[in-house]
């Protein structure tokens, strides 16, 4: 009995002991990790478990960054954190296994190749990171060239051997000194020697690479005569030839043409350019060539050049005339004598002929500079004041019309204007909107007679048979001139014949004609004027034959003259017909309706 008491008390221990066990294995399932010791305990659980989902990437990255975009996450490994670095397990569990001797580094999106390979991982993953090591060369790799050539180092180098550059694929034109012409074409080790030297290399001057053939008798600068594409093709810069400058013609002559003696030294001929060239003005203007030709454009002269010669000459280039070949006057048909020293230019018909066909040879002796400049033929200068001594002088609106608008008869043969004999009758050019209303008095001054070109819209019309004053000066002539159907049909302005003179040929009776049953008959006059259509100085006894009196004088027009039917239509009635008190008021004094 002893013996089983004993042990049910070692039972019962057993089971309080377990159940602690479990207690606290359902709470924390073992310690943390080194790295994660600063989370042990039960207020921090939340940190990395979240409720129903265990330990999610969210609550991961919160710590550690988002790592799944980086590195070997992005490529070789995907899903929960926890599959790959799980906890409580200790503190010397280690949470990254990660062997460096067997990883596939390819995975990461950066694989080791060439000399990569032998590359210890310390050296790019400093300290404990994995993540995040610089892909670019200089993120370890230090930049001899100081950002000459860029930051794409494999387009020169590769990953094998540092020192071993390619290089076919090189720019050279991101260096000092672009490779152009036969340049392009010589060997790297021409320039950079063997082994190769990349840097303190002389190229300041051709000297530097090549031997000097002429033993310093020329220029330093070889590029006066020869150039990159070829040595042997010497073409001499504009200014470099000594002694005379080599420039278009002469620079297209092959040198030994003037160097008959050998190319470097002096033509027998001589520098003059009778040597090499015939005179052709038969020594008119002597052996000086260079005062009128220059090598730049030995026939026809320059136009610097000839303008400036021409300035020794009876004739001076000006306008036009700077600008016109030469060949236009020194025609190359005629002999050299009349070419040059018996050209005449007196006269502008010499040169040019006479547009108008002899129109003004008279007045003007065929000299065009009447009316014409040699700064440009057209338009001509014959402007307003010269009119003035025509027939016809430009006033008003005339002065700002171009010629042709009334010179517009031009002749068949040439087109040429006609510029003499232009008719001065305004009809000629002006369409009459009137037709014959205005026959009788347009007989002597014509369109004069009433406009004029100084505001062609304001006629000077004598309109004393019916005044305008008032409103009737601002108005429109078409207001009252109305144009008919036959005058639009033959398109005149309106008809000025005929017009009503009466205020109701042009204005609506607003009356309905209440006032046409006075005797007399009273017009519009009688209570209304021109300067403006209110009633004014109307005098109520005479016109209306009722004065207004005591309370009458003061009283609104509209407590008597109400709006009613007037003609069978709605207006405001002005003969009413009242005469005793109770035709408006009513009697006060009756006695009531029973």
């Amino acid at each position: 009995m002893r013996r089983l008491w004993h042990l049910s008390l070692l039972l019962l221990l057993a089971l309080l002991s377990f159940g602690s066990v479990a207690r606290a294995q359902l709470m924390a399932p073992g310690p943390l990790a080194a790295a994660h010791a600063s989370l042990e305990g039960d207020e921090n659980c939340g940190r990395c478990h979240s409720s129903g989902r265990g330990v999610s990437n969210g609550l991961c990255n919160s710590c550690h960054g988002n790592v799944t975009r980086q590195g070997m996450h992005t490529r070789a490994f995907s899903g929960p954190c926890a599959k790959c670095h799980s906890d409580h397990r200790g503190r010397g569990f280690a949470m990254v296994r990660f062997n460096p001797s067997g990883f596939d580094h390819g995975q990461t999106g950066w694989p080791l190749r060439g000399a990569h390979g032998k590359t210890k991982c310390n050296q790019c993953h400093k300290g404990r990171s994995w993540i995040g090591a610089a892909t670019a060369c200089t993120g370890c790799h230090k930049d001899p060239h100081k950002k000459r050539f860029g930051l794409a180092c494999l387009g020169c180098h590769n990953e094998s051997n540092w020192k071993q550059v390619n290089l076919k694929s090189f720019n050279h034109a991101l260096s000092k000194f672009p490779l152009r012409g036969a340049h392009a074409k010589a060997a790297c080790g021409n320039c950079h020697g063997t082994p190769a030297r990349y840097t303190g290399l002389d190229f300041s001057g051709c000297t530097s690479c090549h031997k000097d053939p002429h033993g310093g008798r020329f220029s330093k600068d070889c590029t006066n005569c020869h150039n990159e594409n070829s040595w042997r093709q010497i073409q001499m810069k504009a200014g470099a030839h000594p002694g005379l400058s080599l420039a278009n013609g002469h620079a297209r002559v092959s040198c030994n043409r003037c160097h008959d003696r050998g190319i470097y030294r002096a033509p027998a001929k001589g520098r003059a350019c009778n040597g090499c060239h015939k005179p052709v003005h038969e020594a008119d203007f002597g052996n000086s060539c260079g005062r009128c030709h220059a090598s730049i454009r030995w026939l026809g002269l320059p136009r610097k050049t000839g303008l400036a010669s021409h300035k020794k000459t009876p004739f001076q280039l000006r306008g036009k005339h700077i600008k016109t070949d030469c060949k236009s006057c020194h025609v190359p048909s005629k002999p050299a004598q009349q070419r040059f020293r018996e050209l005449k230019f007196d006269k502008c018909r010499h040169c040019h002929s006479d547009v108008h066909s002899g129109a003004f040879a008279k007045r003007d002796g065929g000299e065009c500079g009447a009316c014409h400049t040699d700064a440009g033929f057209r338009p001509a200068s014959f402007g307003v004041r010269a009119h003035a001594t025509t027939r016809f002088p430009l006033e008003g609106h005339h002065a700002a019309v171009p010629c042709v608008s009334c010179h517009d008869n031009a002749k068949k043969k040439g087109q040429r204007l006609d510029w003499r004999g232009a008719s001065t009758r305004c009809e000629s050019c002006h369409d009459n909107p009137h037709g014959s209303q205005f026959a009788k008095e347009m007989k002597k001054d014509g369109c004069a007679t009433c406009h004029s070109p100084l505001d062609w819209h304001a006629p000077k019309i004598d309109h004393r048979g019916w005044p305008l004053t008032g409103a009737h000066a601002g108005a429109p002539c078409a207001r009252c001139h109305t144009p008919t159907a036959a005058d639009r049909k033959h398109g005149r302005g309106g008809s000025y014949r005929g017009t009503p003179r009466a205020c109701e040929g042009c204005h609506q009776d607003v009356h309905l004609g209440q006032f046409r049953l006075s005797k007399p008959v009273k017009g519009c006059g009688s209570c209304h004027d021109t300067s403006q259509f209110k009633i004014r100085n109307f005098r109520h006894d005479k016109l209306a034959g009722y004065p207004l009196e005591g309370r009458h004088k003061g009283l609104d027009c509209a407590k008597c003259h109400t709006i009613a039917s007037v003609s069978g239509q709605r207006a405001r009635r002005y003969r009413l017909g009242y005469s005793a008190c109770k035709d408006c008021h009513a009697d006060p004094h009756a006695e009531p309706a029973p």
